[in-house]
């Protein structure tokens, strides 16, 4: 019993670990330090991003003809943070900057994804990857922005499920954050939409497990 005991808490701990709200928790810091101009406070937040080993998000893809470039709108990425925090003017770089992380040191066990995404005033924007067992999802927009997500999954099981948002649907909300499970002998595919419900284009971070 002891044993088994043992393992529960160290399976336990290692699901904490995994959980993506340090990642959230990072995004939220910076676009509130970056809002204030916050020198300190940005470069804190671009290292506890980076203390969380979160890596690009390669696999999400978008669905439409969404505008992709970044430029002009805050990027969450440590990289163009710390610039931010050395008083460079980075904006008109996020794409590139967006381009080289791809390209970073990525930890081959990191169990964090992020990327930045961009979406019009008023309108929406679709992502897909495949995932399987638990999932945890999270967005974060840019100062300003409000948001929501509707998320559709299915499989060539006969999967068909919503996981969509349910408070604020028009309002929107600064971030958003859900988890589901998934089947885990099968490939699923979840397709993310996320509207912007405020009134000026904006950036916003996708965050996954």
């Amino acid at each position: 019993m002891i044993i088994l005991s043992c393992l529960f808490a160290m399976t336990s701990m290692a699901q904490e670990e995994m959980s993506i709200q340090s990642a959230i928790d990072a995004c939220v810091a910076m676009r509130d330090a970056v809002a204030a101009d916050d020198k300190d406070g940005i470069k804190q937040s671009a290292d506890r991003l980076r203390e969380c080993g979160a890596h690009q998000f390669g696999s999400l893809r978008c669905k439409d003809d969404s505008v992709s470039s970044l430029n002009g709108h805050l990027l969450f990425d440590e990289v163009f943070a710390d610039s931010l925090a050395e008083g460079k003017d980075v904006y008109q770089q996020a794409d590139d900057i967006s381009r080289s992380g791809a390209l970073r040191g990525q930890t081959a066990d990191g169990s964090i994804f992020t990327k930045t995404c961009f979406v019009k005033a008023g309108g929406s924007t679709k992502y897909t990857f495949l995932s399987k067992g638990h999932q945890e999802l999270a967005v974060v927009a840019e100062a300003g922005g409000l948001v929501t997500m509707n998320i559709h999954v299915t499989n060539s099981a006969g999967l068909d499920e919503r996981h969509n948002d349910t408070k604020d649907w028009r309002k929107g909300r600064p971030q958003r954050k859900t988890s589901f499970d998934l089947p885990s002998n099968i490939r699923n595919t979840v397709e993310l939409e996320v509207f912007n419900r405020s009134k000026k284009d904006i950036t916003f971070v996708v965050i996954s497990n």
